[in-house]
């Protein structure tokens, strides 16, 4: 499964949350849907790709390791577009690279209210 999307407001800022893990990324999802945010899921980098080719987000969740690689380079085409980003990873802060300090970083299991209040934070910065 590559990729499934739920869509809240056509006319809202728009979510990426790309996460292999489903439960998780569902969780995630229903969080945001809940604050009236619009979230597009995919569940390795090909599906991210092809949702960012359609729409850049205003803001993604992104898993740091994938089945299909790591989220950096997505992370950092993101962030050139103007997209806030935030990494949820299992492994130490040190993984983040420092040059990609424009990113929030949150230790897995983080909750998904905790990421849902970040995306609301970071859709209210100008």
């Amino acid at each position: 499964m590559g990729i499934f999307l739920q869509k809240q407001n056509t006319a809202g800022p728009l979510v990426l949350v790309v996460e292999d893990g489903i439960l998780v990324a569902m969780a995630i999802e229903d969080a945001l849907i809940d604050r009236g945010i619009e979230v597009a899921v995919a569940t390795n980098l090909a599906t991210a790709e092809a949702l960012i080719a359609a729409r850049t987000p205003d803001a993604a969740l992104l898993d740091l390791q994938l089945p299909d690689g790591l989220t950096l380079d997505l992370a950092r085409a993101l962030h050139e577009r103007g997209c806030a980003v935030a990494f949820s990873s299992a492994f130490d802060a040190d993984a983040v690279p420092a040059s990609h300090g424009f990113a929030a970083q949150f230790r897995k299991p983080a909750s998904p209210d905790l990421l849902g209040d970040w995306v609301v934070a970071s859709l209210q910065r100008p």
